[in-house]
């Protein structure tokens, strides 16, 4: 194990100028880099705030529509309780049957025609 010293070819001038410049073309595309992702973040959030917009139209408008048809669901209980009247569809058609043949006797008793 000898030590012989080692000759250095370069100067020290030309060993930091090199590094120097690594340390710029570094720094270089770093900042192309973080510009590149900026300018990709800014293009998305522009995106979400498109969406954004057009869901607070949707929004707006599904609140417009159940605005206008709540007095149609305030109106269901009073419908249901005509439905349930309705229930009684036998009576009712049993009435309105005996008023027809009940007419139509009367029609033939008076000798079929439509005199007063």
């Amino acid at each position: 194990m000898s030590q012989e010293p080692y000759t250095v070819t370069y100067s020290l001038e030309e060993v930091l100028k090199r590094i120097e410049d690594k340390i710029d073309k570094q720094s270089e595309m770093t900042a192309t880099s973080i510009q590149k992702l900026e300018d990709k973040l800014d293009e998305r959030i522009n995106k979400l705030d498109d969406k954004i917009d057009k869901q607070s139209e949707e929004i707006t408008t599904i609140k417009a529509t159940l605005q206008t048809q709540q007095p149609l669901v305030q109106k269901i209980p009073d419908l249901t309780e005509k439905v349930g009247e309705l229930k009684n569809w036998r009576q009712i058609v049993f009435v309105v049957a005996t008023a027809s043949v009940s007419g139509v006797i009367g029609w033939f008793l008076r000798g079929g025609n439509f005199k007063p």
